[in-house]
C-alpha cells in the first residue's frame, strides 16, 4: 500500500464511530491518514439548542451540508454576539477564542461538515464550555495561552517531520 503521506486517497464518515462533543453535538470524525494539519469530521444536529462554547487555539469551518441552523458567535474581549441564520452552502468561520452555539430549529435533523485547524484533539483540549456568549475570564484566557504553547510546540515537531521528509526525497532525485 502506498504511503499516505506521499499519495491520495478517499474516504468518509461512518455511522459506526461517533463522539458527542463538549457542546452535545454528535460527531462523525472523519479520518485523514498522512495529514496531520487540520481534522474533518461531520455534524449531525436534531432540533434543539447546543451550548455554547469557545476554542482556545483551533480556527473552525462550519459548512453546511442539510438543514438551517442558527449561529451565535460572540466577541472574546466585549461579549457582543451576532447571529447567523445559514442554510445549505453556508460556511461559518469561527476563529480562536469567539465563543460560538448552534441552534437548530428544525424539524430535521441538521448535517454540516467541520474543518479545524490545528487538529482538534481527541481528548476536547481545545474546547471550553461557557454559561454565555460572554468575554473570557483570566483563567480561561490562561488555559487558552497554554493550549496555544502546546499547539505550537506540536507544529513545530510537524513541520520539523515535513522538513525530513522532503529532504530524504530529495536524496532520491
Amino acid at each position: 500500500m502506498p504511503d499516505p503521506m506521499l499519495s491520495g486517497w478517499s474516504t468518509r464518515a461512518t455511522d459506526d464511530f461517533a463522539v458527542v462533543a463538549p457542546d452535545g453535538i454528535i460527531v462523525h470524525p472523519i479520518p485523514l491518514p498522512g495529514l496531520l494539519g487540520l481534522t474533518l469530521a461531520e455534524g449531525r444536529l436534531p432540533p434543539g439548542d447546543f451550548a455554547v462554547h469557545a476554542h482556545r487555539s483551533l480556527e473552525q469551518l462550519t459548512y453546511v451540508l442539510a438543514g438551517r441552523l442558527l449561529v451565535t458567535m460572540g466577541d472574546p474581549a466585549s461579549g457582543e454576539t451576532v447571529e447567523l441564520d445559514c442554510g445549505p452552502g453556508d460556511t461559518i468561520g469561527t476563529p480562536p477564542l469567539v465563543s460560538l452555539s448552534f441552534r437548530n430549529p428544525g424539524p430535521e435533523v441538521a448535517r454540516v461538515l467541520y474543518i479545524c485547524a490545528p487538529p482538534y484533539p481527541a481528548d476536547d483540549a481545545d474546547t471550553v464550555t461557557v454559561d454565555d456568549h460572554r468575554s473570557l475570564t483570566a483563567p480561561e484566557l490562561d488555559a487558552a495561552l497554554a493550549r496555544v504553547q502546546a499547539v505550537r510546540a506540536a507544529t513545530d515537531t510537524h513541520f520539523a517531520a515535513l522538513a525530513d521528509r522532503i529532504a530524504a526525497l530529495r536524496t532520491t532525485r
